[in-house]
């Protein structure tokens, strides 16, 4: 018997299921059906947008190597597929994680709206320096500004997050502060963001720590529980925010900036 869930399922979800249960990877299914390995994986992506239609022709093929009926793939029909449970349906079903490139892509977009002259801290978010053997030396952020050096990292895995692996985090953020205070450069926001951090009580108590012991170092670290595009938009813009959720007025920003350079 289905339920709501199951039924609401797309044909790609559908799909994907079914391949599961058969122990079927992509390379395979591909085999099995005479196409590319690209081209299932078209048909499979959760991008609706990049998601490819399936023709008439493959989906009865995928039919019979699946052993379900077309109807039942298209979601026409509940009856000629396998039973799906509710657990495998909300998995299924789950909201997407972005890749970190994606998600700054769009806090890219915001930004640019409201702000056009930070281009720059998008298009080159780096700091060059050389080594000890004269060769340059590169250290990437998610964006570079005069006022902040920003690094978002998302995690999209399910299992719990390895603290041990967060340090490596800072990396590139105290290689910039350290170069700023090499060259005597005006201090930046030197900004850790970390999305959907935890994946329980003892990890959540563990980012907090490191969050701590990282601002001791001079780096500010934000938990998140979730992807905010405008709210990494607006830490840009102003940094004098912690955690970039909320601004002052404009208008009050300026007459502020406009009293201290008095």
């Amino acid at each position: 018997m289905q339920t709501p869930e199951t039924l609401a399922l797309e044909p790609y979800q559908r799909i994907k299921y079914v391949m599961k249960t058969k122990g079927l990877n992509q390379s395979q299914f591909a085999e099995e059906m005479g196409v590319t390995r690209a081209a299932v994986s078209a048909w499979l992506n959760r991008d609706a947008e990049r998601r490819s239609s399936i023709g008439k022709s493959s989906l009865y093929k995928m039919s019979d190597i699946l052993n379900v009926t077309p109807e039942w793939i298209m979601g026409d029909s509940p009856e000629g597929g396998i039973p799906i449970v509710g657990a495998f349906a909300e998995i299924l079903t789950a909201p997407q994680v972005p890749s970190t490139f994606t998600f700054m892509s769009s806090v890219r977009e915001v930004t640019l709206e409201e702000r056009p002259d930070l281009e720059e801290g998008f298009d080159f978010p780096f700091i060059t320096t050389l080594g000890y053997d004269y060769e340059p030396i590169r250290f990437d952020c998610d964006f570079l500004g005069a006022k902040i050096a920003l690094c978002v990292d998302i995690y999209r895995n399910k299992t719990p997050r390895n603290c041990d692996m967060l340090p490596s985090l800072l990396w590139p953020l105290l290689m910039v502060k350290r170069v700023d205070e090499m060259n005597g450069n005006e201090k930046r926001r030197y900004q850790l963001v970390l999305i959907n951090p935890t994946a329980g009580a003892k990890e959540r108590a563990c980012c907090k720590s490191f969050a701590h012991q990282a601002r001791m170092l001079g780096i500010e670290v934000a938990l998140r529980e979730g992807e905010s595009v405008k709210s990494i938009a607006n830490l840009i813009i102003d940094p004098q925010f912690e955690d970039g959720a909320k601004r002052w007025p404009k208008e009050l920003l300026d007459y502020q900036a406009g009293f201290t350079n008095r």
